[in-house]
């Protein structure tokens, strides 16, 4: 039987259709292309990774050009049974391959990659069918993968997991001897009517020790959130650590609802309560240090999912700008306008960016006995001595405009807004910032020049904004080098031109090789990157004028400000990062 195989060439294919339809620049795919050669990696996997284009859309154009048809879930209700003894798990998990049905004498079946010869090639022989094949992401393959073989393996499995379960309580008891939430557990989940089973009791030992182990190692591990996601047949908890998330455990189905039972317990929700969304909180001590847990619950078509947001409470004080390394140009702006008697200054950027580790450092650093500083805040994530913190509280009409008209009737000195949210809110501000107070808050813009642009558009005059901010600092996190693995290399033709280095000189750069204390990734903690605008004569006189975002970059620009990006690259000199992650984070902001 004659296969007839597509083109192999897929890499130079897919890059340069990509370019042609504009929806990657000729740069990016070339930095894509040296990260591909250097890690060993598939092209797709890299484009996928720095987020320049999503899986969904790379396989709908990987069909397109090659013309496969793509994989529908509809195609898994014709999977035929038979054919899971032909093709062995192992087989389809190396290959990349889940088999589907057959008909007149052909073999449907899903491939993560069309043109893997050899693959093909073993497939035509085992079936002796000829093989057509429907392109599938990897994470639909390996959902799939799962399903196929998940009832073959559940008997198995059974056997084996009680042995397993005697181990895993063993662990877990091992590592929570030094931890007590001390919370009741006097409340049991109900019975799964529905499926006439009898669930685990949220108060059983192995619910709450596996809970503890959860919380214990996503401080352990410096997690910033905790995902807990109900599947249908089960539950997984995720971490995000530095920003990207990994799994840690997943449980099975008998204990879904008693692990978000035990959550809701800890957080202080109403765990009769299922449909409607919660938030809570609780705080756990360890290690001498107070970790309180955000906790927040959303009704999916499996059950609830409740996402967990970690604080170390003494995580900021102490703090000073000079950890911040923001470098000396903007450290020097930074001192002095948070000495200033008045005026605004406001800190953007997307959430997880690091906003309010820089606003609360800035009040580390003003804080003085002789000045009266309150804060308003939704929530108030950290606990600064000294401070006057005020919760906002929506649901009973106390929003950041009320608290902030209060605020203002306490003779402060200093006044810190969690979030500058709509144009009351704003005017209150300004006003403020005007009659003799600082004022400090967030935006969310894409750069600092946005902020100008932003308050004019909810309502604010050009002169008023012109007149009250002082300074206006976006910012991002990139990840750090891991310390462990980091090495030299020398920078690729693409970087150079990327950074606007010679091209004929040497560059020598940094990049993590991947280890066990970065699980693999090269990378280990986060630091900023600023871009840092002071108002000053030129810029004032551009807002004046009504000048556009370009006019008012542009003088800003010509003032000194360093963009978020050249921020990023002297980072990347300095060792500290790499280029792939600034141009992943900062990516647009020129």
């Amino acid at each position: 039987m004659n296969q007839v195989y597509p083109h192999a060439d897929t890499s130079d294919s897919l890059a340069k259709l990509l370019i042609k339809r504009n929806l990657l620049s000729q740069a990016q795919v070339e930095l894509a292309q040296e990260i591909q050669k250097r890690r060993g990696e598939n092209l797709k996997e890299v484009l996928v990774r720095m987020g320049w284009v999503s899986e969904d859309n790379l396989i709908k154009i990987e069909g397109e050009i090659w013309g496969i048809p793509v994989f529908k879930p509809k195609y898994f209700d014709k999977q035929e049974k038979e054919l899971v003894n032909l093709f062995p798990e192992y087989i389809c998990r190396k290959r990349s391959v889940l088999p589907l049905w057959r008909e007149n004498g052909k073999l449907w079946i899903a491939m993560r990659d069309p043109f893997d010869l050899l693959a093909l090639d073993d497939l035509q022989r085992v079936s002796k069918c000829e093989v057509k094949p429907l392109v599938i992401s990897k994470t639909q393959l390996n959902e799939y993968i799962e399903k196929t073989f998940e009832e073959k393996q559940h008997t198995k499995k059974e056997e084996e997991d009680k042995e397993e379960k005697e181990d895993l309580k063993e662990q877990i008891i091992d590592q929570l001897t030094e931890f007590d939430l001390d919370i009741d557990d006097g409340l049991k989940t109900e019975e799964d009517e529905e499926e006439g089973q009898i669930q685990v009791s949220a108060s059983d030992p192995p619910v709450v020790r596996l809970v503890n182990f959860v919380l214990v190692q996503a401080v352990n591990d410096k997690a910033s959130d905790i995902h807990v996601e109900p599947k249908e047949d089960g539950i997984r908890v995720r971490y995000r650590i530095d920003g990207a998330l990994f799994e840690l455990v997943a449980s099975p189905k008998k204990f879904k609802n008693s692990i978000l039972s035990r959550l809701k317990i800890l957080a202080g929700m109403d765990i009769a309560v299922k449909r409607v969304p919660q938030d809570g909180a609780f705080t756990i001590h360890k290690d001498g240090k107070e970790i309180d847990f955000r906790v927040s619950s959303l009704p999916t078509i499996y059950g609830e999912k409740i996402v967990l947001r970690l604080l170390v409470r003494d995580a900021v004080v102490g703090n000073t700008l000079e950890n911040l390394e923001m470098g000396a140009r903007n450290l020097e702006i930074f001192k002095k306008n948070i000495h200033r008697p008045h005026g605004m200054i406001l800190v953007t950027g997307p959430t997880g960016s690091g906003k309010s580790t820089t606003l609360y450092t800035v009040l580390n650093t003003i804080n003085d006995p002789r000045k009266n500083i309150i804060t308003v805040e939704d929530p108030c994530e950290y606990r600064l001595d000294g401070i006057q913190q005020v919760q906002v509280r929506p649901d009973i009409g106390f929003d950041f405009s009320d608290a902030l008209r209060t605020i203002l009737r306490q003779d402060p000195d200093i006044v810190m807004i969690g979030e500058i949210r709509d144009s009351v809110t704003a005017q209150i501000a300004v006003k403020a910032s005007l009659t003799g107070h600082l004022v400090l808050s967030t935006l969310h813009t894409n750069d600092a020049p946005g902020v100008i642009v932003r308050l004019m558009n909810i309502g604010l005059e050009g002169f008023l904004v012109a007149s009250s901010i002082s300074m206006a600092v976006a910012q991002r996190l990139v990840k750090r080098i891991c310390k462990s693995c980091k090495e030299k290399y020398e920078a690729t033709r693409e970087e150079k031109e990327i950074l606007k280095a010679d091209p004929k000189k040497a560059l020598i750069l940094h990049k993590g090789k991947g280890c066990k204390n970065c699980r693999g990734t090269g990378y280990s903690g986060r630091a900023a990157v600023f871009e840092v605008m002071e108002m000053n004569y030129d810029l004032k006189k551009a807002v004046l004028a009504g000048g556009s975002m370009d006019e008012i970059r542009h003088a800003a620009t010509k003032s000194g400000m360093e963009s978020l990006r050249d921020c990023g690259f002297k980072r990347v000199y300095e060792g500290v990062t790499t280029v792939e992650q600034v141009l992943a984070t900062c990516v647009g902001e020129e």
